[in-house]
């Protein structure tokens, strides 16, 4: 992994929620590993290349604007594109336990 990845300043918390992608309307559901309120670690079995954008819902949440980050063996890392306080408050109760 490099560096950037290893060295986060943000909380990031080890999940296992069903969650769900939108690209460009189609639709596939995957598993969120690790989440923060800036991006999520995601199993994908489609090759999505870096700086692609999509909508992620996570555990039934509304839909939250992303773009890859990374790729490797079927894992995507992936950044919001919204701000941490509005992902925060679409995450409700989730959100509140990633400050």
């Amino acid at each position: 992994m490099n560096s950037t990845f290893q060295n986060r300043q943000v909380k990031r918390q080890n999940v296992l929620l069903k969650s769900q992608i939108d690209v460009g309307n189609y639709y596939f559901d995957v598993l969120t590993y690790d989440l923060s309120l800036r991006g999520a670690k995601i199993k994908l079995n489609i090759p999505l290349e870096r700086g692609a954008i999509f909508s992620i819902a996570i555990k039934n949440n509304r839909y939250v604007p992303s773009k890859v980050s990374w790729a490797n063996n079927g894992f995507i890392g992936l950044e919001f594109t919204y701000p941490p306080e509005k992902v925060k408050d679409i995450f409700g109760s989730l959100g509140e336990r990633l400050e």
